[in-house]
């Protein structure tokens, strides 16, 4: 089923390649947030979060680079724990389908993951593409490496799907929703549901203020490790 799922990827990828249109907007972009967030697992935590997000547009193509890292601090104890991702995603645009590559690195202390690693490819396509409202839904297959704070080894493939919604509500405010839904192909029951609900208010024209909340789910995490966290984000953006 993934091979099927490769091919098929891959194929709609060298159709995009043969028949995209130049994006009329190149160069570099992108933004540096610093915040304080509160999460909510096995116990309450705050915590330090920084994001850098780097783009640059070519054409009909684009690179993207992320960093996104925390430091936390749990309520009552002198240990500091940490998670983060990293993200390097190339992407090719053709009207409103749009083929990616992605690469990911993450590890997060608080739910025993020491590194995970994984490779994809995946279409989108784009409902709607205007300024004051986006609506795409994208379908990627995923290959993952990860290590646990037990050095347990595991390495999975699932089918990643996504639906994506921005809308400008005012001139100065703009919502954003992100889901994930990440079945294991090779073992039933085995999924990850990811949900992002974000509201951006521009306070000048290079900074703005971010509320984030993020909430993950996983059928079979690590053992005393909950099925369910989230995260409440506020952070103040840098953007160029």
């Amino acid at each position: 089923m993934l091979k099927r799922t490769l091919t098929l990827l891959i194929t709609s990828y060298s159709l995009l390649a043969i028949g995209s249109k130049p994006v009329t907007k190149d160069g570099i972009s992108g933004n540096f947030d610093l915040g304080l967030n509160f999460t909510k697992n096995t116990e309450n935590t705050f915590q330090f979060h920084n994001v850098a997000f780097l783009n640059y547009k070519k054409g009909n193509s684009s690179f993207d680079l992320k960093n996104n890292i925390a430091f936390i601090s749990k309520t009552g104890e002198d240990e500091l724990l940490n998670k983060g991702e990293q993200n390097l995603k190339f992407s090719l645009d053709a009207n409103n389908l749009d083929a990616n590559i992605t690469i990911q690195h993450l590890y997060d202390i608080s739910r025993s993951i020491k590194n995970r690693y994984t490779s994809g490819v995946g279409i989108s396509y784009n409902f709607n593409n205007e300024d004051h409202k986006k609506i795409s839904i994208g379908l990627s297959a995923l290959r993952e490496k990860e290590l646990t704070l037990n050095s347990e080894n595991k390495l999975q493939n699932r089918v990643s799907s996504n639906f994506n919604i921005m809308i400008r509500i005012t001139k100065n405010i703009t919502l954003n929703t992100i889901n994930y839904y990440q079945p294991n192909i090779e073992q039933i029951g085995d999924f990850r549901c990811k949900t992002n609900l974000s509201f951006r208010v521009n306070l000048s024209n290079y900074f703005l203020l971010n509320i984030n909340s993020n909430f993950n789910y996983d059928s079979m995490p690590e053992k005393g490790i909950p099925e369910a966290d989230y995260q409440l984000i506020n952070s103040i953006s840098y953007t160029f």
